[in-house]
């Protein structure tokens, strides 16, 4: 395989984000009190993997439309075949499951139904007005739970899972103004194409902006040290403020750079997270 065609399954699979998906199941189990290197290990690669998956699998079936909104895509520029990318969703699901069934019972059966969950986004749910939407926010904040669940105190995955569901939602707003184009040929239902790209931004404003309103609350309610503010108000809260402000003219252009400037807001609520955890003691 040459280097251009593992740059191109590097680009399907969308590493960064896989990778923020495995730094995810890590951050729900540490702030649940885990501890175990090994779990942590395939809370990691496990997580990775299947949203390896779920990304190979959106861009074989939105191939047509990516050759609108994006045909330098691996499958529309042709570096990557659509079979090659179907069984590499298989091989990427079959390796993250396998690997989920190592650890304990309630983090397999969230990792079997987020595979399926991830599949029906692409085949269905993905056209569906606000239901798309959300099936990828709850999906995202579902990497947390997974992580917590291995965890001795799961219940305390739960916040920082609200954290990234309203930080994804909002993301995912803002992408249908860079999407806008092909979702409307293609006839996929966003806030975009089924009312207004104005709709679309006031959606991703008010839900950001709720986000940034209950950022204090671990600190205040759950005991969280000083670390967590100055990642989450510096690190996350302003990004998403520079992204809102960057994305104000609507424009496709200005949207995608928006949502790029939200990934660096997700890695840094993770990072407020888990270096922000009670378990870390401050000097």
């Amino acid at each position: 395989m040459g280097k251009s065609k593992v740059k191109a399954w590097l680009q399907l699979m969308r590493i960064g984000n896989a990778l923020s998906i495995g730094l995810a199941s890590i951050v729900g189990y540490w702030v649940g009190g885990g501890h175990s290197i090994r779990e942590a290990v395939l809370l990691f690669v496990s997580s990775m993997l299947i949203g390896a998956a779920g990304n190979v699998i959106n861009d074989y079936v939105d191939r047509d439309i990516d050759a609108i909104n994006k045909p330098w895509r691996p499958i529309p520029s042709g570096v990557v075949s659509p079979r090659e990318a179907l069984v590499g969703f298989f091989v990427l699901t079959a390796a993250g499951l396998a690997i989920a069934a190592l650890l304990p019972l309630p983090c397999l059966a969230v990792a079997v139904i987020a595979s399926v969950m991830l599949s029906l986004y692409s085949l269905k749910f993905k056209k569906m007005l606000l239901v798309g939407n959300n099936v990828v926010a709850i999906m995202s904040a579902t990497n947390l739970v997974y992580g917590g669940l291995a965890s001795p105190k799961p219940a305390l995955s739960v916040f920082p899972a609200i954290y990234a569901y309203l930080l994804i939602l909002g993301r995912e707003f803002m992408k249908a103004l860079e999407d806008v184009e092909g979702d409307a040929k293609h006839g996929v239902k966003t806030l975009a194409t089924a009312f207004s790209p104005r709709a679309a931004y006031i959606a991703s404003l008010i839900v950001l902006g709720a986000l940034i309103a209950i950022s204090p609350l671990p600190y205040i309610l759950m005991h969280f040290n000083t670390l967590y503010v100055v990642l989450a108000t510096l690190g996350t809260d302003l990004t998403l403020v520079i992204a809102l402000f960057k994305a104000r003219d609507l424009s496709p252009r200005s949207a995608w750079k928006a949502t790029r400037i939200m990934k660096l807001s997700f890695v840094f609520g993770l990072l407020a997270f888990f270096l922000g955890a009670p378990s870390i003691q401050l000097p």
